[in-house]
Protein backbone atom coordinates (compact mmCIF):
# COMPACT_ATOMS: atom_id res chain seq x y z
CA UNK A 1 0.00 0.00 0.00
CA UNK A 2 1.51 3.63 -0.52
CA UNK A 3 -0.15 6.97 -0.69
CA UNK A 4 -1.75 6.84 -4.02
CA UNK A 5 -1.56 2.80 -4.84
CA UNK A 6 -2.88 -0.47 -3.89
CA UNK A 7 -0.94 -3.87 -4.48
CA UNK A 8 -2.90 -6.52 -4.18
CA UNK A 9 -2.38 -10.57 -5.88
CA UNK A 10 -3.34 -10.54 -9.49
CA UNK A 11 -7.17 -12.50 -9.86
CA UNK A 12 -9.48 -13.70 -12.30
CA UNK A 13 -11.48 -10.32 -11.63
CA UNK A 14 -8.18 -8.59 -13.65
CA UNK A 15 -8.20 -10.98 -16.28
CA UNK A 16 -10.64 -8.40 -18.81
CA UNK A 17 -7.97 -5.66 -18.03
CA UNK A 18 -4.67 -7.48 -18.37
CA UNK A 19 -6.59 -8.79 -21.64
CA UNK A 20 -7.25 -4.96 -22.98
CA UNK A 21 -4.10 -3.94 -21.63
CA UNK A 22 -1.86 -6.26 -23.67
CA UNK A 23 -3.76 -5.30 -26.18
CA UNK A 24 -1.61 -2.07 -26.74
CA UNK A 25 1.58 -2.76 -28.65
CA UNK A 26 3.29 -0.04 -27.39
CA UNK A 27 3.31 -1.83 -23.93
CA UNK A 28 3.92 -5.37 -25.20
CA UNK A 29 6.72 -4.78 -27.02
CA UNK A 30 8.42 -3.65 -23.82
CA UNK A 31 8.12 -6.90 -21.99
CA UNK A 32 10.23 -9.74 -23.07
CA UNK A 33 8.28 -12.71 -21.62
CA UNK A 34 4.17 -11.31 -23.20
CA UNK A 35 3.16 -12.58 -26.57
CA UNK A 36 1.34 -10.28 -28.98
CA UNK A 37 -0.81 -10.38 -29.33
CA UNK A 38 -2.51 -11.16 -25.92
CA UNK A 39 -5.43 -13.44 -26.12
CA UNK A 40 -7.72 -13.88 -23.32
CA UNK A 41 -6.56 -17.10 -22.35
CA UNK A 42 -3.30 -15.74 -21.80
CA UNK A 43 -4.52 -13.59 -19.01
CA UNK A 44 -7.19 -16.34 -18.17
CA UNK A 45 -3.40 -18.38 -17.83
CA UNK A 46 -2.06 -15.75 -16.28
CA UNK A 47 -4.22 -15.37 -13.53
CA UNK A 48 -5.02 -18.77 -12.83
CA UNK A 49 -1.05 -19.10 -11.86
CA UNK A 50 -0.66 -16.33 -9.53
CA UNK A 51 -4.02 -17.59 -7.55
CA UNK A 52 -2.12 -21.10 -7.65
CA UNK A 53 0.81 -19.31 -5.92
CA UNK A 54 3.24 -20.16 -8.93
CA UNK A 55 3.61 -16.48 -10.23
CA UNK A 56 4.30 -14.01 -7.62
CA UNK A 57 2.58 -10.49 -9.58
CA UNK A 58 0.53 -7.79 -7.91
CA UNK A 59 -2.23 -5.77 -9.42
CA UNK A 60 -1.77 -2.38 -9.17
CA UNK A 61 -4.77 -0.63 -8.29
CA UNK A 62 -5.54 3.58 -8.34
CA UNK A 63 -8.23 5.81 -7.25
CA UNK A 64 -9.82 4.43 -11.20
CA UNK A 65 -9.13 0.89 -10.61
CA UNK A 66 -6.75 -1.26 -12.32
CA UNK A 67 -3.46 0.38 -13.45
CA UNK A 68 -1.15 -2.19 -14.14
CA UNK A 69 1.07 -4.83 -12.63
CA UNK A 70 4.57 -5.54 -10.68
CA UNK A 71 6.27 -8.17 -9.67
CA UNK A 72 9.48 -9.82 -8.10
CA UNK A 73 10.00 -13.15 -9.91
CA UNK A 74 13.19 -13.59 -9.64
CA UNK A 75 13.71 -10.48 -11.49
CA UNK A 76 11.67 -7.37 -11.23
CA UNK A 77 9.22 -6.66 -13.47
CA UNK A 78 6.17 -4.34 -13.69
CA UNK A 79 3.63 -2.65 -16.67
CA UNK A 80 1.06 0.10 -16.98
CA UNK A 81 -1.73 0.79 -19.11
CA UNK A 82 -0.73 3.34 -20.94
CA UNK A 83 -3.14 6.22 -19.66
CA UNK A 84 -1.37 5.79 -16.73
CA UNK A 85 2.08 6.75 -17.79
CA UNK A 86 4.49 9.16 -16.38
CA UNK A 87 2.97 9.25 -12.81
CA UNK A 88 5.34 7.81 -11.04
CA UNK A 89 3.31 4.79 -10.74
CA UNK A 90 6.33 2.24 -11.27
CA UNK A 91 8.54 3.88 -9.08
CA UNK A 92 5.93 4.11 -6.22
CA UNK A 93 4.89 0.22 -6.74
CA UNK A 94 8.46 -1.05 -7.15
CA UNK A 95 9.47 0.95 -3.67
CA UNK A 96 6.10 -1.05 -1.73
CA UNK A 97 7.32 -4.08 -3.34
CA UNK A 98 11.34 -4.19 -2.89
CA UNK A 99 10.39 -2.70 0.45
CA UNK A 100 7.87 -6.22 1.27
CA UNK A 101 10.86 -8.37 -0.44
CA UNK A 102 13.46 -6.78 1.91
CA UNK A 103 11.61 -6.86 4.85
CA UNK A 104 12.03 -10.67 4.55
CA UNK A 105 15.66 -11.90 6.13
CA UNK A 106 16.53 -13.95 3.70
CA UNK A 107 15.30 -11.91 0.30
CA UNK A 108 18.00 -12.01 -2.01
CA UNK A 109 19.39 -9.17 -3.81
CA UNK A 110 16.80 -8.08 -7.02
CA UNK A 111 18.01 -8.15 -10.58
CA UNK A 112 16.24 -6.32 -13.30
CA UNK A 113 16.79 -5.64 -17.06
CA UNK A 114 15.55 -3.11 -19.31
CA UNK A 115 15.82 -3.12 -23.88
CA UNK A 116 18.21 -0.05 -24.78
CA UNK A 117 15.16 1.57 -26.31
CA UNK A 118 13.25 1.82 -23.12
CA UNK A 119 15.02 4.80 -21.62
CA UNK A 120 12.11 5.27 -19.69
CA UNK A 121 12.35 1.93 -17.72
CA UNK A 122 15.98 2.70 -16.86
CA UNK A 123 14.80 5.47 -15.13
CA UNK A 124 12.58 4.07 -12.77
CA UNK A 125 14.93 1.68 -12.09
CA UNK A 126 17.82 4.23 -11.25
CA UNK A 127 15.54 5.98 -8.96
CA UNK A 128 14.48 2.59 -7.23
CA UNK A 129 18.96 2.40 -6.59
CA UNK A 130 19.06 -0.43 -9.28
CA UNK A 131 22.95 -0.30 -10.28
CA UNK A 132 24.33 -1.44 -13.86
CA UNK A 133 25.82 -4.49 -14.03
CA UNK A 134 26.40 -3.86 -17.98
CA UNK A 135 24.94 -5.18 -21.15
CA UNK A 136 22.70 -8.14 -21.93
CA UNK A 137 20.77 -9.84 -24.53
CA UNK A 138 17.16 -9.95 -23.74
CA UNK A 139 14.16 -12.20 -25.12
CA UNK A 140 11.32 -10.13 -26.49
CA UNK A 141 8.45 -12.36 -27.87
CA UNK A 142 7.05 -9.31 -29.27
CA UNK A 143 9.98 -9.53 -31.92
CA UNK A 144 10.67 -13.42 -31.86
CA UNK A 145 14.79 -12.68 -31.42
CA UNK A 146 16.96 -11.16 -28.48
CA UNK A 147 17.36 -7.54 -28.21
CA UNK A 148 19.88 -5.54 -26.75
CA UNK A 149 19.69 -4.30 -23.23
CA UNK A 150 20.98 -3.28 -19.84
CA UNK A 151 20.95 -6.05 -16.29
CA UNK A 152 21.02 -4.00 -13.03
CA UNK A 153 20.94 -5.07 -9.62
CA UNK A 154 20.11 -4.12 -5.99
CA UNK A 155 21.61 -5.42 -3.12
CA UNK A 156 19.91 -5.51 0.30
CA UNK A 157 22.57 -3.21 1.52
CA UNK A 158 22.15 -0.70 -0.68
CA UNK A 159 18.08 -0.40 -0.44
CA UNK A 160 18.46 -0.22 2.94
CA UNK A 161 20.90 2.93 3.05
CA UNK A 162 18.90 4.57 0.15
CA UNK A 163 15.93 3.63 2.32
CA UNK A 164 17.51 5.16 5.28
CA UNK A 165 18.51 8.45 3.48
CA UNK A 166 15.17 9.14 2.17
CA UNK A 167 13.58 8.83 5.91
CA UNK A 168 16.77 11.59 7.09
CA UNK A 169 16.15 13.85 3.96
CA UNK A 170 12.14 13.70 5.22
CA UNK A 171 12.50 14.08 8.81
Amino acid sequence: MTERLRLRPVCKADVEAIHAALQDIEIARWLSRVPYPYGRDDAEWFAGEVEAGRIPAYAVIDADGFAGVIAIDPTLGYWFARDRWGRGYATEAGRALLDAHFSNGNAEAVEAGYYDDNAGSGRVLDKLGFELVGPQMLPSMVLGHDVPGQKTRLTRARWNVLRAQERTAAA
